[in-house]
């Protein structure tokens, strides 16, 4: 089982010290840790494009070079795409099993006070919760992993992605050994990021068949995302349907087409 994914096609890039380095956070997968732990500390919280930094921060498809001068590295809740910036990029991932990323989700949002599913979270149990609430908002609790790395809920077009754009790829419960492995590419100071507890010890005593079967089933893309990465190379997909095939042009189709309207 892989521990990370490092891309040698784009390892030269690290070395450009102009490069922006790019995180699109997937919430409840370690993006907190990333940016707070790691990014914040080797750059400076100065240096980190994010709202948690700066009061009323552009969103990324719309910031530009101009924007992000002096700015080493831009991590924000935001789904990857091509905007306006012409630096070099290094985009990284954090990917984490869907299932715990849910048990994850109800749990945060339950504690978060000011969360708009709070409510929800505190009158209900998981199961209850992830039904009432994924159907409120699917987009943020269904395939948002995928959708982070391409902008469309596809596995085949987020794993095109990450080879043809993404520096790295970590898991949330690895997250030592990522760090290690991007800070001996940028050449960071030693980074001690602590893995945390395997997820299935944590959670697997929350889970029902009921609630499993429906999770994965509303995040079928992003568990083919996460079992293909972390399988290891070749990082290839299962066999697919052609209906599932079909769904992958169109949905290459959407991304050329949204790239055309965004550069009128």
């Amino acid at each position: 089982m892989a521990t990370f994914f490092i891309n040698d096609k784009l390892a030269a890039r690290a070395k450009d010290e102009t490069a922006l380095i790019v995180h699109p956070h997937a919430q409840r997968t370690g993006g907190n840790t990333i940016r707070r732990l790691v990014l914040a500390r080797v750059y400076g919280p100065d240096r980190v494009y994010s709202r948690m930094y700066k009061k009323n921060p552009v969103i990324w498809k719309d910031v530009t070079d101009a924007e992000l001068a002096g700015i080493r590295a831009f991590a924000d809740h935001f789904d990857f795409r091509e905007n306006k910036v012409t630096r070099p990029l290094l985009p990284i991932a954090v990917l984490r099993h869907p299932l715990y990323r849910a048990v994850s989700l109800y749990h945060f949002v339950k504690r978060k006070k000011k969360h708009k599913d709070n409510t929800l979270a505190a009158s209900n149990d998981l199961e209850t919760f992830y039904a009432l609430a994924s159907e409120k908002n699917p987009r943020y609790y269904r395939n948002l992993q995928c959708r982070r790395i391409c902008n469309v809920e596809d596995a085949r077009v987020a794993l095109e992605t990450l080879d043809a754009k993404f520096l790295g790829v970590g898991f949330t419960e690895n997250l030592h050994d990522f760090v290690g492995a991007l800070g001996g590419l940028l050449g960071w100071p030693a980074t001690d990021v602590r893995d945390a507890e395997p997820d299935a010890q944590r959670y697997e005593s929350e889970v029902t068949p009921a609630f499993r079967e429906r999770v994965l089933a509303d995040n079928a893309e992003d568990l083919v995302l996460y079992e293909t990465m972390r399988g290891g190379p070749p990082y290839t997909l299962p066999m697919r349907t052609p209906r599932e095939e079909a769904r992958t042009l169109v949905n290459r189709a959407k991304q050329w087409a949204k790239r055309v309207m965004e550069k009128k």
